[in-house]
C-alpha cells in the first residue's frame, strides 16, 4: 500500500514539475520575441499608450521651404497638418502655412487663409483644404493649387503676380490675372459647384478652357466632362423680420423670417455679427421662410441666398433685428371723470407708450400709436367701474381704474381728473385715486 502511495505522489510531482517547465519555456520564448520586435527596450505599456506628437506650429527652413500664407482668422475649432507630418494639431491664429499644409474646420467653425493683404480664402464649417505651391515658372508668377473638400469662399484681386488652381470633384478651375470672388461647395463625394461673383475662372479641360464669368456657375461631376455654364440665381428679397425690435417677457418670441423668391432651395444664415464671421445658424431650407423661437435677447443679422443645382447665388441684403427681454409694465396715464358725473357719454383720454394695445373694460378699443389715446364711454345712472389696461408687445401689462357714480343731472358733477397706476399682469389690482 505504501509503495502505491509513493508511486502516485511521484507521478503527481513529475506532472507539476513538467507543467512549470513548460510555462517557463513559453515565457522565455515570449521574451525572445519581444526583444526581437522592440530591440530599443521601450516598455510595451509606454508604446501602447503613446500618441503621435502634434505637428509643430513652425517648420524649419532648409533653403527651399518658404512661408506661402498665413492662417489669419479662426472661429472655434480649427485643425492643421504640416505637409511633412501625418498628425493633426490645434491651429493658432497668425501661424504660417507652408506648401502642402492642410487646414480643417469642424462643426460651426471657420478659418481665413491670407496670401497677402488683398488675396484670401475662407473655409466654412466641416471643410478641409490643402494648399500646394506649384513650381514657379520663369515669369515670376506665384502659382498655387488648392484641394477643396467642403465649402470655400475666396477673393483674389486682379494681379499678374499670382494665380490659383482649385481642385475639386476631379476638375481644376484656375483663377488668373483677372481675379475673382468665388465660392466652391462640395455637394457629395463625386460632385461640386463653382460660383463666380466677379472676375472669372477657367475650367481646365482638353482643348481649350471653359470660361466662367461674373454671376455664372458650373456644376462639376467626377468623370463627366464640363460642357456648359449657367447664370447664378438672383439674390432673394427680404420681407418678414427684415428689421425691427421684438420683445418678450419670459419665453423668446416666435420669429418667422421670410423672403421673396421662387419655390426651391435656399441657404439661410443667422449671426450675431454683421460680417458673419461666425454663424448661429447656417441651414438649407426648401421654402421661402424659416421660423424659430430660440433667439434670446441680443442683436441678430441674417441673410439668404438661392441654390440651383448646387450653384449658390449671391446673398441678399442683410437684415437686422433686436430681441429685447422686458418685464417692466408699460407707463399708463388716464384722465377719468370725477367720482360723481352726469350719466352720459364721456371721452376717456390717456397717455401710453407707443405700440401698446389699449383695453377698456376688457375689450380692445384702440392702439397707442403716437403716445396718446381717446375713447368714448357711456356712464349709466348709478355705479360705473371703468377699467383701462395697456399691454406692450412683450406681454407686460398695466392698468388704471375708477369707480364713478352716474347722476341724472350735471349738478354737483366733478371735473375730470387724471389717474395713474401701473401694475404688472400678475400683480394685484387697484383703483385710481379720485
Amino acid at each position: 500500500m505504501k509503495r502505491e502511495t509513493l508511486k502516485k505522489g511521484a507521478a503527481l510531482t513529475a506532472e507539476v514539475v513538467g507543467s512549470l517547465l513548460l510555462v517557463a519555456g513559453a515565457y522565455a520564448l515570449f521574451m525572445l520575441l519581444l526583444n526581437s520586435l522592440f530591440p530599443s527596450g521601450t516598455p510595451l505599456k509606454e508604446l501602447m499608450e503613446s500618441e503621435p506628437e502634434p505637428p509643430s506650429h513652425t517648420r524649419p527652413a532648409d533653403g527651399t521651404i518658404s512661408v506661402e500664407a498665413t492662417l489669419s482668422e479662426l472661429v472655434r475649432d480649427v485643425r492643421f497638418r504640416r505637409g511633412n507630418s501625418v498628425a493633426w494639431g490645434s491651429a493658432q491664429e497668425g501661424m504660417p502655412l507652408f506648401s502642402q499644409d492642410a487646414v480643417q474646420t469642424l462643426d460651426r467653425s471657420g478659418a481665413r487663409i491670407s496670401f497677402d493683404a488683398h488675396n484670401h480664402l475662407e473655409l466654412g464649417s466641416n471643410s478641409m483644404v490643402l494648399v500646394e505651391r506649384v513650381k514657379e515658372e520663369t515669369d515670376g508668377v506665384r502659382r498655387y493649387r488648392v484641394r477643396v473638400q467642403g465649402e470655400l469662399e475666396g477673393s483674389l484681386v486682379p494681379t499678374r503676380k499670382m494665380n490659383l488652381e482649385l481642385e475639386t470633384a476631379g476638375h481644376v478651375a484656375r483663377i488668373g490675372k483677372k481675379g475673382a470672388d468665388f465660392r466652391v461647395v462640395t455637394l457629395n463625394d463625386d460632385s461640386s459647384s463653382v460660383s463666380v461673383y466677379s472676375g472669372e475662372a477657367q475650367l481646365l479641360r482638353p482643348g481649350h478652357p471653359l470660361v466662367v464669368t461674373a454671376n455664372q456657375g458650373v456644376t462639376l461631376r467626377r468623370g463627366v466632362a464640363v460642357s456648359a455654364v449657367y447664370a447664378l440665381p438672383a439674390p432673394p428679397q427680404l420681407q418678414g423680420c427684415r428689421s425691427g425690435q421684438y420683445r418678450y417677457r419670459v419665453i423668446p418670441p416666435r420669429l418667422t423670417f421670410t423672403w421673396k423668391g421662387a419655390p426651391g432651395e435656399y441657404r439661410f444664415q443667422l449671426s450675431r455679427w454683421a460680417h458673419f464671421g461666425e454663424t448661429i445658424l447656417d441651414l438649407r431650407v426648401s421654402s421661402t421662410s424659416f421660423t424659430t423661437q430660440q433667439l434670446e435677447k441680443g442683436n441678430y443679422y441674417w441673410r439668404v441666398s438661392r441654390i440651383e443645382d448646387g450653384r449658390v447665388g449671391r446673398f441678399s441684403t442683410i437684415g437686422r433685428l433686436e430681441v429685447v427681454q422686458s418685464q417692466t409694465p408699460p407707463p399708463l396715464t388716464v384722465s377719468f371723470p370725477g367720482e360723481r358725473a352726469t350719466a352720459s357719454t364721456y371721452v376717456l383720454q390717456g397717455k401710453c407708450e407707443p405700440g401698446t394695445r389699449i383695453f377698456v373694460d376688457g375689450k380692445e378699443v384702440t392702439g397707442c400709436e403716437e403716445g396718446e389715446f381717446r375713447h368714448e364711454v357711456s356712464l349709466k345712472p348709478g355705479v360705473n367701474l371703468i377699467r383701462v389696461e395697456a399691454v406692450d408687445p412683450a406681454g407686460n401689462s398695466a392698468y388704471a381704474s375708477r369707480i364713478v357714480y352716474g347722476e341724472g343731472s350735471s349738478e354737483g358733477a366733478e371735473g375730470s381728473q387724471p389717474a395713474v397706476l401701473t401694475v404688472p399682469r400678475n400683480g394685484a389690482g387697484g383703483e385710481g385715486s379720485p
